[in-house]
């Protein structure tokens, strides 16, 4: 059970900026999925009529969901996850099969949906947590066994092929963005193990040239589409193309001061945002906060990163370590990608935006995943 003296060396930091961003989200659903303000508001009522708070009061519902996950992960040592984590692994892996057996939803074989609670679960998600600790006791032990960095080519092809099962099963789905999530994981936890420069290199160069390959003789038609979209939106601005040609509108109506919350005539409130609450809410943000309020947002992502990497040098050993880390690497792809996508840098990838887009099994691996850095960062050694 958790020691009262565990609780004193929480990462409070993390726990502020966690909440903050939270916050942030919860309003900016509320302004976005409200109906459109004219100006002509004038009581506290008036607005409220206006608001539709069923995303917000479900995403609510998320966020407790996620804080009692996130009390479970933090009561245990997190040296108990190795002792789990085939398990789960092995049952998520099947549950990612099963979803090829069920209905698509939006095209994709990625959720569970279980009308009679309006409520859908998405294991790929919850695959990213299985991953980071499968992968960190891989990793760690490697190291363990040669002073601190990963020099067995048993343990890297392993690592390998961990990460890339239930890789190549998202990819299949098709969800190309989970797939590129993975990929960071298992990046960010091989640069904290030091392999060698040589493994590094290969792994650049196989990338280089298995990419055109890719593109010339794997992917369908419709893929190689899509990545065509991405160089030139204007070659589907019925779709794709359309969906980042209105969030950059939408980023740059907001300028520098942003149009504000509960404002009249944004264009998220209008509809002409897609997915205005979900994978494009940044666009959103950014049109009622402005460049200003786009920057500190992505500044408190990085105040969480730089944060989680002090705490990964402080783990009591290199598996707290490399759990750290690859949290670390899930929350840059994220926000990197999502980001991205919004303006047009990166392809759209249905990748949401961490701890701000409406979604639960998001919102869920996010919290057990920040529980994760607090039980390392509760149980590392502390100096007299």
């Amino acid at each position: 059970m958790l020691d009262r003296k565990l609780l004193k060396q929480i990462d409070w930091v993390t726990i502020i900026l966690v909440l903050a961003l939270v916050a942030i989200g919860l309003i900016s659903i509320a302004s976005i999925m409200a109906s459109p303000f004219d100006g002509d508001e004038a009581s506290v009522s008036d607005y409220l009529a206006k608001l539709n708070l069923n995303y917000v009061q479900r995403q609510g519902v998320n966020f407790l969901v996620g804080i009692a996950a996130f009390l479970i992960v933090i009561v245990f040592d997190y040296s108990f996850f190795k002792l789990l984590i085939k398990y789960a692994y092995i049952g998520n892996v099947a549950l990612l099969l099963i979803l090829f057996t069920v209905e698509k939803t939006r095209g994709i074989a990625g959720w569970f949906v279980f009308e009679a609670i309006d409520r859908a679960i998405q294991p790929a998600e919850l695959c990213k947590v299985c991953i980071i600790i499968f992968l960190a006791k891989i990793v760690s032990e490697g190291m363990d066994q040669d002073h601190g960095r990963l020099r067995s080519f048993k343990s890297i092809l392993f690592a390998l092929a961990v990460c890339g099962l239930p890789t190549v099963l998202v990819m299949l789905q098709p969800d190309f963005g989970t797939a590129f999530v993975y990929i960071c994981i298992l990046v960010f936890i091989l640069f904290i193990a030091r392999i060698g420069w040589g493994y590094i290199v290969a792994a650049a160069g196989a990338l280089a040239a298995g990419l055109p390959l890719a593109y010339f003789f794997v992917m369908n038609d419709d893929q190689r589409f899509r990545i065509d979209v991405f160089l030139d939106p204007s070659l589907d601005l019925s779709n794709s193309g359309y969906n980042v040609y209105q969030s950059k509108i939408a980023i740059g109506s907001g300028q520098l001061y942003g149009k504000g919350y509960f404002s009249s005539g944004t264009l998220a409130q209008l509809r002409f945002v897609p997915e205005r609450h979900t994978d494009f809410i940044f666009a959103g943000i950014v049109e009622g906060l402005g460049f200003i309020g786009g920057t500190l947002i992505i500044l408190l992502y990085f105040m969480l990163v730089f944060r989680w990497l002090w705490i990964s040098f402080k783990a009591k050993d290199n598996f707290g370590t490399c759990l750290v880390a690859g949290v670390i690497g899930m929350l840059l792809a994220h926000v990197f990608e999502n980001i991205g996508m919004t303006m047009g840098l990166m392809p759209v990838t249905g990748i949401p935006l961490p701890f701000l887009s409406y979604g639960g099994s998001n919102l869920l691996t996010n919290m057990i995943a920040v529980g994760i850095v607090e039980n390392v960062c509760m149980r590392r050694p502390v100096k007299k």
